[in-house]
C-alpha cells in the first residue's frame, strides 16, 4: 500500500473524508428551509365553496403566508406543514359584512374610547365576530379618533381582528341622523360621528378633513321625518338636494366613493341620478314591481345596493320588514350589484346577525350559493378589495371559513363553523360542545302539577309532570288572561335535558317540533307562518328547553356552574336559534309565600353573548327542587316576577 511519511495514504484518506462529509451535513442543516407548520397547511379533501357561485369537490388547498398558494385535486406534499383533514368539511371564503358599527356610540369623551379600545375591542372580535367567520367589515360611522386608531392597530398586528374599512364621521344636517339621534345628548359623540353641512363649504371641508383622515368611503343621511331612535320616534331633517350632489361630485374628485343612508323611494331616486355610488337599507316604503322605472334607473346607474334587512326587525311593524325582503329579489332578479350588510352594532351583537341575514336573502327567494355571493365576491367588489379577497383562489388572502356542512344545501349550515383563518391563520376552532355529570331526577310522589303566575296575575304558567315516570314527557301550557297561548310537549332523559320538543302557538302560526339526532337538534315546522328546517349543533350538551324549570336537577347537583342551550320562541332576536345560556348557583335563601317558607338555592342565569344585558334570578327547594320563585336583577337588587301557586 502507498504511503506518504511512512503513514498509508488510506489512513489519511478516510479522516479527511469523514471531516467532508460532516461539514457537508451541517452546511445543508444551516441552510435547510425554515418551514413554520403554525404558517403553513394543506386542508385535504375538501368540497370548495368559491364564493363566485362555483363549487368543486376532494380538492386539496395549500396556505403559506396568509395566502392561498395552491389548489389541486391531486396530493400536495410539502415539508413542514400541519395538515387538515376536509373529509366531510365545506371551505368557503370568510364573510364580508359591507354595514357594521363597530361601536362607540355609548362612549362620552375620547377616555372612554381609548378604553374601549384598550380593554375590550379585542374581547369583541375574539368572542363575537372572528368565531362567526367575518373576517372584513365596513364601519358606517364610529366616534372618529376610535375608529381610526382600531383599523392602524388591527393593520399593525397589535389587534387581532377582521380588516376593516370606514367612513369616518357621516355628512348630515344639523337636526338630521346621526347627529339629532345618536349624538343628540353629547356633544363629543355629535361632533366625532357627524359632520353637520349647511352650506358648500361645509361640504368642501369635511371632505379635505375626511381625505387627511385616510377614509376608504364618505356615507351621509338622506332621510328626513320621523325617526325611530331606542324605541322613540324622533323628527330629522332632510339634507338639501344641492348639498347631497356636491358631496357624491367632490367626493368623486377626491376619490372617494360615497354611499347614502336611505328608506324612500322618492329619495332613491334622486340619489340614482346624482350618480350616488352605494345605496345602503334602500326603499322600505313600499313594495316594488320589476317593472317600475326605478328599478330601471337603478341598473343602468350601476349603483350598488347594501341590504340590511335583518336590522329592520328593529321596525315597529313588519311592513318594513316585508318590504325589504321582498326587493330584495326584485333587485337582485334585475341585476343590481348587492352586497351583503347588516347594520349590525358589532360591539353589541355576537355574528350570528350576519348569518341570520344570509338567512333572510334565502328567504328572499334567493338561493343558498347566491346569498353566499353576497357576502363574499360581490361584498369584496363593492369594498374595491376584491383582486385579493371574496374568492377561494390561488392568490388571494386566505381569510376562510372550514364548515362541518354544506351551506348549498341549508344556508343555516354557514353557523357550523370548525375553523376561521385569517390571512391564513387559525383565529378560532370549534368549541367543543360542555357535558356535565348530573344526577337523575324525580318530581315528589305527590307532585303532578306545578304551576307558577306572574306578579301581575296576567300570566300562568302550567308543567305537567304526570307523564314524567311512564313516557319521560312534559307538557307546558302557558295562559295569558285566561286564555291557552302556548303548549308544548317535551320527552326529556333522566337529566330533564330534551330529546325531543313540539311546541305549538296558534295566534300567531306557529307550530315547532325539533328532535336530538347525532348530536344535532333538528327543527321543522314554521314559526309565524313561516317555514323553518333547521339543525343545530349540541353534541352531548344539555337542551334545556324550559330553561327554569329544567335547572331543577342542576339547583340539586354537586356542580355550581353549567352551559345549557336553548331554542328561542319569543320575538326577540333569539328566537328560532338555539341560545348558549350559563347558569351559577349563587347562594342560598328562604323565601316565604302564603305564610310557608322554602330553604332555596339561588341560581343566576345568563344569555353568554348578552351577560351583561340581563341576568335571571330562580329560586329552588332544597328539598324537591321545585322552581318557587322567579326574577330578574335589576342593579343590586332582584325584581320578583312569578311566583309558585
Amino acid at each position: 500500500m502507498p504511503t506518504i511519511f511512512g503513514i498509508p495514504v488510506l489512513a489519511l484518506i478516510m479522516p479527511c473524508l469523514g471531516t467532508a462529509f460532516m461539514l457537508f451535513m451541517l452546511i445543508k442543516y444551516l441552510m435547510r428551509p425554515k418551514g413554520n407548520k403554525k404558517d403553513r397547511y394543506i386542508i385535504t379533501n375538501v368540497h370548495i365553496i368559491s364564493g363566485d357561485g362555483g363549487e368543486y369537490y376532494n380538492q386539496n388547498v395549500f396556505i403559506k403566508n396568509g395566502l392561498i398558494a395552491e389548489i389541486s385535486g391531486s396530493e400536495l406534499k410539502s415539508k413542514n406543514v400541519l395538515i387538515i383533514d376536509g373529509n366531510g368539511k365545506t371551505l368557503m371564503p370568510g364573510i364580508i359584512d359591507c354595514h357594521t358599527h363597530i361601536g362607540g356610540m355609548n362612549c362620552k369623551s375620547s377616555e372612554d374610547t381609548d378604553k374601549l379600545l384598550a380593554v375590550d375591542i379585542g374581547r369583541v372580535f375574539s368572542e363575537n365576530i372572528l368565531p362567526y367567520g367575518i373576517t372584513t367589515v365596513k364601519d358606517l360611522d364610529a366616534p372618529m379618533h376610535f375608529v381610526k386608531k382600531l383599523q392602524n392597530e388591527i393593520k399593525e398586528g397589535k389587534i387581532t381582528g377582521p380588516e376593516m374599512l370606514i367612513v369616518g364621521p357621516n355628512f348630515t344636517t344639523p337636526n338630521g341622523h346621526p347627529a339629532n339621534t345618536l349624538g343628540r345628548d353629547c356633544e363629543w359623540l355629535r361632533n366625532e360621528i357627524a359632520i353637520t353641512i349647511t352650506k358648500p363649504e361645509d361640504v368642501s371641508e369635511g371632505i379635505k378633513k375626511l381625505k387627511e383622515l385616510g377614509v376608504d368611503f364618505l356615507k351621509f343621511t338622506y332621510q328626513g321625518g320621523d325617526y325611530l331612535y331606542c324605541g322613540e320616534t324622533v323628527r330629522i331633517d332632510k339634507m338639501d338636494k344641492a348639498l347631497m350632489q356636491q358631496i357624491i361630485r367632490e367626493g368623486r374628485e377626491n376619490g372617494l366613493k360615497t354611499t347614502a343612508h336611505v328608506f324612500y323611494e322618492a329619495d332613491v331616486r334622486e340619489l340614482l341620478e346624482a350618480g350616488i355610488y352605494g345605496i345602503e337599507h334602500g326603499i322600505l316604503d313600499r313594495k316594488l314591481s320589476s317593472e317600475d322605472d326605478i328599478v330601471k334607473l337603478w341598473k343602468e346607474s350601476g349603483a350598488r345596493f347594501v341590504p340590511t334587512i335583518n336590522a329592520m326587525t328593529y321596525e315597529k311593524g313588519d311592513e318594513r320588514l316585508e318590504n325589504a325582503i321582498h326587493n330584495l329579489k326584485i333587485l337582485y332578479d334585475a341585476g343590481i350589484p348587492i352586497a351583503m350588510g347588516t347594520d349590525s352594532m358589532l360591539e353589541m351583537m355576537p355574528g350570528d346577525v350576519q348569518h341570520k341575514e344570509l338567512q333572510y336573502y334565502v328567504e328572499a327567494g334567493i338561493s343558498p350559493m347566491q346569498a353566499i355571493v353576497l357576502a363574499t365576491k360581490n361584498a369584496a367588489e363593492h369594498l374595491g378589495i376584491s383582486e385579493r379577497k371574496g374568492t377561494v383562489a390561488v392568490g388571494k388572502e386566505a381569510d376562510l371559513i372550514l364548515l362541518g356542512s354544506d351551506p348549498t344545501k341549508n344556508i343555516q349550515n354557514t353557523m357550523d363553523i370548525n375553523t376561521v383563518f385569517l390571512k391564513g391563520k387559525p383565529v378560532y376552532s370549534e368549541k367543543p360542545i360542555q357535558t356535565y355529570e348530573l344526577p337523575d331526577y324525580s318530581y315528589p310522589e305527590d307532585v303532578s302539577v306545578i304551576t307558577n303566575v306572574t306578579i301581575d296575575g296576567n300570566t300562568e304558567r302550567t308543567l305537567d309532570v304526570s307523564q314524567i315516570d311512564s313516557d319521560r314527557k312534559l307538557i307546558h301550557t302557558v295562559r295569558e288572561n285566561g286564555k291557552l297561548l302556548s303548549t308544548e310537549e317535551i320527552t326529556v332523559n333522566e337529566c330533564l335535558s330534551a330529546n325531543e320538543w313540539h311546541y305549538s302557538r296558534p295566534s300567531d302560526d306557529t307550530d315547532i317540533y325539533a328532535k336530538r339526532q347525532s348530536g344535532n337538534i333538528h327543527m321543522t315546522g314554521k314559526f309565524k307562518g313561516k317555514a323553518q328546517d333547521k339543525s343545530f349543533r349540541i353534541g352531548e350538551g344539555l337542551w334545556y328547553q324550559l330553561v327554569d324549570e329544567s335547572l331543577s336537577d342542576f339547583a340539586l347537583s354537586d356542580l355550581d356552574e353549567i352551559l345549557l342551550y336553548s331554542i328561542g320562541t319569543g320575538d326577540n332576536r333569539g328566537a328560532m336559534t338555539l341560545n348558549e345560556f350559563a347558569a351559577k348557583k349563587a347562594g342560598e335563601e328562604t323565601i316565604t309565600l302564603n305564610g310557608k317558607s322554602y330553604d332555596c338555592i339561588k341560581v343566576s342565569l345568563v344569555l353568554t353573548m348578552f351577560s351583561w344585558a340581563w341576568t335571571g334570578i330562580y329560586y329552588y327547594d332544597k328539598k324537591t327542587g321545585i322552581l318557587i320563585q322567579s326574577g330578574e336583577k335589576k342593579g343590586g337588587s332582584v325584581k320578583v316576577s312569578s311566583t309558585i301557586q
